[in-house]
This record gives C-alpha cells, structure tokens and sequence, in this order.
C-alpha cells in the first residue's frame, strides 16, 4: 500500500510479487534455524507477529522495505522522498545506534570482570565514533567518516582479542574501509582484481550496488542502516558467546 502511495509503477509489480515470495521463504528458513539464524531482521519480523505489540506493523514495514530497496536499489529511488519512508530510516538509524552502543557497553563490563580488560578499547576515537553512529549520512564524504570510525571501534578498537573469531560484519567494515582507500590496486594483478570483486561484492550487500562512488548520496541512509542492522545482529551473537 505504500509503494502505491509513493508511485509504484505497473511493470514494477511483478517484481515485488517475486520479491515477496522469496522473502517469505527466507523468512521460513530463519525462523527455523533460530539462534542459528544469519539474519537478525528476519527474527526480528518474526518476533512481532508472536508477540502482537502495538509498533509490530510498523517494525515489519521497515524491515520489508530495506531488504527490497537492498535487493532492488531503483525502487528506493523511485520512493526515497517518500515522507514516511524517511521516518521509517530516522527511527531505524536512532534504534539501531542506541542499541549497539548499549551492548558495546554491556560486553565491555561483563568481559572485563572475567579478563580484566575490555574487548572494545575506548579511546577519544571510538568513543567519538559511538557517538556519531546514530548521525545521518547525507554525502559520500559523511560515508568515507562513518566508515572510519567504525573501523576504529570494531576493528582497532577489539584488536586479536576476537582473533579466530571475529565476527561477519566486522571484518565487512575492514574490507570496506580497504575499498574506499583502494589498498586493492596492490599486489600483482590477478590478487588485484579477486580483491577489488569481493570489495565489490561486500559493498553491494548493504547497498545493492558495487560502489559507493556509483550510486545517488539519497541512498547513503539506506546503507547506514543496513550495516548498523548487520553489527547489531552480531553484537548480539557475540554476547551470547562470551557470557
């Protein structure tokens, strides 16, 4: 009904009839795998139909409507100017941003009073970029600084205290930290280019396209969220597996 609202367009609609069923599938899936599950949102859209809670629609849309504009980036830029769509990504970007800061909290205290030491160092740097996660990314240059100071809380910032162990998502931040510091042109030329395609293909998972350079600055709040949806789901895991 809201991409009706927001100008869905004719040819449009055989696309997010597919693109539903596969969702419902991969919805079936995860919810079977449980804690085993690699996608937290599909939990998480789960979780508000059992529990019936009054911002459950609301919850679902939200998470319905990133993993399309994922998968089909025109259909955000068909619909990004949509008033509640923008809604939609504030509340999205400030729930997430409040909640891994909590956690890195929570992990920090429970695993310094088994080892004396915090897995997340704090540093001016990490606890600026905390700080700033909730912050909109509005250019690719608000981007390239986002993605800096998440490398410094979540892979400076844990340093081989995660060693063997690290989890997806953050060493998706190394990797995409790399690409925008094109390290990937070193090395002879068949690393080269194996290294520059999964730099690609590492970016286009959070924004349905194969560099930040190449797509509109509106889409930049799309893949903020979508990264910050990533580390949440893996903070989760790994407090589970520390304590």
């Amino acid at each position: 009904c809201h991409l009706e609202q927001a100008g869905l367009k004719t040819d449009q609609k055989p696309i997010l009839k597919e693109f539903i069923d596969l969702f419902l599938k991969e919805l079936r899936k995860q919810v079977e795998l449980g804690q085993n599950a690699t996608e937290h949102d599909f939990l998480e859209f789960q979780r508000t139909v059992n529990a019936n809670i009054k911002a459950g629609a609301r919850t679902r849309q939200s998470i319905l409507l990133r993993h399309l504009f994922r998968q089909r980036p025109e259909f955000f830029s068909s619909v990004s100017q949509s008033e509640e769509i923008t809604k939609g990504m504030n509340r999205e970007r400030e729930k997430l941003a409040t909640s891994i800061q909590e956690m890195i909290t929570t992990i920090n205290e429970q695993y310094a009073a088994q080892n004396g030491t915090d897995l997340f160092k704090p540093t001016n740097r990490t606890m600026g970029a905390l700080a700033a996660l909730g912050t909109p990314i509005l250019s690719l240059d608000d981007y390239k600084n986002f993605i800096d100071g998440l490398y410094f809380v979540f892979r400076e910032g844990v340093g081989q205290r995660l060693e063997g162990d690290l989890p997806k998502s953050f060493g998706h931040i190394n990797d995409l930290r790399t690409m925008l510091q094109h390290d990937a042109d070193h090395g002879n030329e068949g690393k080269a280019a194996k290294k520059r395609k999964h730099l690609a293909a590492v970016f286009n998972k959070y924004a349905g396209s194969p560099s930040p350079e190449g797509i509109d600055p509106t889409q930049f709040s799309l893949v903020q969220v979508n990264i910050l949806s990533a580390l949440n789901h893996d903070l989760n895991i790994l407090a589970k597996k520390l304590f």
